[in-house]
């Protein structure tokens, strides 16, 4: 086994926040007070715990993914640390520049401009970094794709969100290409260790882990995204047409189907885990089936009683 196995991904995870940090310190000006502004409301400051949404069991699995196909290929050697450092970095710079734009369209951002600049730092930084790690041709044919499609499905979300729009299942998998971009650190694994005939099975990974966590999120986030007019499917599936009240009861009658649905999905990734001898994922699902099934219990029982008041 490679010696990475001793580099734990919550490892790997403070270093790259440490690195981003060193970056954020460097820029100076008002692209430097933006920056800092930005990791800072989605907790990545190490002078607090070193947490941040990745450290969430719900969160995405930003480092452990490139880690654990570098353990799982160990047959074809192993990248080295220093190479996964950069590969770790990249995918949080990646994932900084979704953040941002997110925001943006959040209304969490003053200055929209200022939004689209931070996102493109972040994105030139993720490319920069695996630029000269990966030469492969396919690698950036599907960088490409990956980031275009993390476009269209964004706009698509968007329009989707008016209420005359067709909303239901299909349209609910083609908005999920956002977070397609998460396998690209896998991808440059892969390249590297020359296991390209892999790249298949760890896209249709990411699909199962972020459709698990986007069902589970849009539950939640239910009553507060029709508050914002944001008409999701979960929203619309929920009754959400016809108000909050009939919201609240559809997720009293929709709970257990949905965190089953959302556990589907995360036993579909878990089998092609085993497939690809990612050993690491069974806790890390685990885990996630475990928080999901609290937090819901909770839910629940908040909003049956809220429910029993409104009587």
């Amino acid at each position: 086994m490679p010696d990475n196995t001793t580099w734990h991904p919550g490892d790997a995870g403070r270093e790259s926040i440490e690195r981003v940090e060193r970056l954020v310190a460097g820029l100076g000006g008002e692209l430097g007070f933006l920056a800092a502004g930005l990791l800072a409301r989605h907790g990545y400051m190490i002078a607090s715990d070193g947490g941040g949404p990745h450290r969430n069991v719900l969160g995405h699995p930003l480092f452990e993914l490139p880690i654990w196909l570098d353990n799982a290929t160990s047959d074809e050697g192993e990248v080295g640390r220093e190479v996964l450092a950069d590969i770790c970095e990249s995918s949080l710079c990646g994932y900084l520049a979704v953040r941002a734009e997110d925001d943006l369209f959040d209304g969490d951002w003053d200055d929209p401009t200022a939004a689209l600049m931070l996102a493109g730092l972040f994105r030139t930084r993720h490319q920069a970094l695996l630029g000269p790690l990966v030469p492969d041709p396919r690698f950036w044919g599907r960088f490409e794709d990956l980031w275009r499609g993390y476009g269209e499905a964004m706009l698509l979300e968007r329009a989707l969100h008016a209420p005359g729009m067709e909303y239901g299942r299909a349209e609910f998998d083609a908005v999920l290409l956002r977070s397609q971009p998460l396998e690209i650190p896998g991808d440059a694994v892969l390249s590297i260790k020359g296991r390209w005939d892999l790249t298949g099975p760890l896209a249709d990974l990411v699909k199962h882990l972020t459709k698990a966590t986007q069902l589970f999120d849009d539950f939640v986030d239910a009553p507060d995204d029709l508050e914002a007019g944001n008409l999701t499917w979960m929203v619309r599936r929920l009754g959400g047409l016809e108000g909050g009240l009939a919201v609240r009861r559809g997720m009293i009658t929709w709970c257990d189907r949905v965190m089953a649905e959302a556990a589907g999905e995360l036993d579909r990734a878990l089998d092609i885990a085993a497939a690809l001898r990612i050993v690491e994922m069974t806790a890390w699902v685990e885990a996630r089936k475990q928080i999901m099934n609290g937090a819901s219990d909770k839910l629940y029982e908040a909003l049956f009683e809220r429910l029993g008041g409104e009587r």
